[in-house]
């Protein structure tokens, strides 16, 4: 093992000398930001003036902290910023300082935003929102991997911060997600050479298997064929192969009844690729969610990294999913962790039900020359930024059907209001046509005794309640 005063080192950006800290902890966590606090002797002065601890709260909140740690040639490094410091008071005197911070990722998840992605990928909007909200070397290309390639018509990030729409998409598309505690990993686990020996390196080691039904079946709606889409699947065919994820597998089963002829509805697949696609995933997911290896390492571990752990004759080779970096002082070291099957189809946390919210709102007309002839329009968004075009979208009516029924489409430029089936941000659609303050009706009567048509060239029907018709 390592000398004690070599395993752990914490640098502050603002701070020269060398931090003398006191139980520290940094959590991590999949798909989430990365928490740190430890207790800080920032000067070696006996007595702290009240004026020099105020100064330096003024003078080290927001600073970078880098984080070093070291055990028999494995090193893992981590990073974040101050976030809050409190004052420690001793006896009635000023006694130092205690860190909190938070991981980089913060950055992504400033504020709420609102925009469409139109015909992009995964790799393409990931790279698109780390270049814009981030900088130095919060990412790098070659971390960004998508597993899933497939371009999409229209991805609506919804009143979310980008933090949490790419968590969102992360979960919808079964995609690891994660802060490897110095750069944004998106798509892909990371290999490493750390190899636990239980009783040795590894403590406390602890196996939980979890009896999970893999049933699922969902049904849906093509309107493009109009045709109803439907995919089930009674478990998994290609899961983890870990001994005990293969056992929960074959007797989940027991947790579920026989039959998949009824199952849930979803609008989030349009066609039978993606719904086969959602029950594949969906399956995964519970899968990884069959069996959780967790214990002590006195070896550092990084969130994302494969490693071994060997029991006696028996070897596991898993994903590191939750890390506990802890420290009481004089730099000495260990970590609890939390880890799944590294061969499992797709993370845990794979939510394929899952979309943005979005309520009904006005919004204005922008093409309605349907090159599919269904009468279906484009729409600008009444958002801040750029970003805010639709894709075509349906236009409700009140009598429709083949070779039959009423037709009117909104102008170029004319109000409406959109609305979302069961609210999904990605499924707009035309609910109503609104007048406002610019284009009034000019039909308006005080007795509310005129109504009728008028179309954009003059053509008229007008019905005046005990007066007459007219039609021109």
């Amino acid at each position: 093992m390592s000398k004690f005063s070599e395993q752990v080192h914490i640098s502050i950006s603002s701070f020269s000398q060398n931090v003398i800290y006191s139980d520290f902890k940094l959590s991590q966590q999949m798909a989430d930001h990365h928490h740190f606090s430890f207790l800080w002797q920032y000067t070696s002065k006996a007595v702290i003036e009240p004026s020099d601890q105020a100064s330096a709260i003024g003078k080290y909140i927001g600073s970078e902290v880098i984080f070093t740690f070291k055990v028999n040639g494995i090193q893992l490094m981590s990073k974040g910023m101050i976030s809050n410091l409190v004052s420690i008071n001793l006896h009635g005197s000023p006694a130092g300082l205690h860190v909190t911070g938070i991981s980089h990722t913060i950055v992504l998840d400033d504020m709420k935003k609102s925009r469409i992605f139109l015909e992009k990928n995964l790799l393409e909007i990931a790279l698109e929102i780390f270049a814009e909200e981030s900088s130095g070397e919060f990412y790098q290309n070659e971390a960004i991997l998508p597993t899933f390639s497939k371009t999409f018509k229209y991805k609506t990030q919804y009143n979310e911060t980008s933090f949490n729409f790419m968590k969102r998409l992360s979960a919808r598309y079964g995609q690891w997600f994660y802060f490897d505690g110095m750069r944004m990993q998106f798509g892909q686990t990371k290999p490493s050479k750390v190899k636990l020996i239980n009783g040795s390196s590894l403590h406390k080691f602890k196996i939980e298997a979890n009896l999970v039904s893999h049933k699922t079946s969902f049904g849906g709606y093509n309107y493009n064929n109009a045709e109803k889409i439907r995919n089930v699947s009674e478990k998994i065919t290609t899961g983890s192969r870990d001994r005990f994820a293969s056992i929960v597998g074959y007797n989940q089963g027991s947790v579920a009844r026989q039959g998949l002829s009824h199952g849930a509805y979803t609008n989030n697949a349009q066609n039978k690729d993606e719904i086969e696609e959602m029950v594949r995933l969906q399956t995964a997911g519970r899968d990884a969610n069959s069996v959780f290896y967790s214990g002590v390492s006195y070896f550092p571990i990084g969130l994302g990294q494969v490693f071994t752990i060997q029991n006696k004759n028996v070897e596991h080779e898993l994903i590191a999913i939750e890390i506990i970096h802890l420290s009481e002082g004089h730099g000495n070291y260990s970590c609890e962790f939390k880890a799944i099957p590294a061969d499992v189809a797709a993370p845990h946390y794979t939510d394929v039900e899952v979309f943005g919210k979005a309520d009904s709102q006005p919004a204005i007309i922008s093409d309605n020359n349907d090159p599919e002839a269904m009468g279906r329009v484009k729409v600008e968004f009444y958002w801040a930024g750029w970003g805010n075009s639709s894709e075509w979208i349906r236009v409700t009516q009140n009598y429709a059907g083949g070779a039959r029924g009423g037709y009117w489409t909104p102008e170029i430029g004319d109000e409406v209001q959109i609305s979302f089936e069961a609210g999904n941000a990605d499924c707009p659609y035309v609910s109503a046509s609104y007048y406002n303050g610019k284009a009034k009706p000019e039909f308006f009567d005080p007795n509310n005794r005129i109504k009728g048509w008028k179309l954009r060239f003059g053509q008229l029907l007008k019905f005046v309640e005990k007066v007459g018709i007219w039609l021109s």
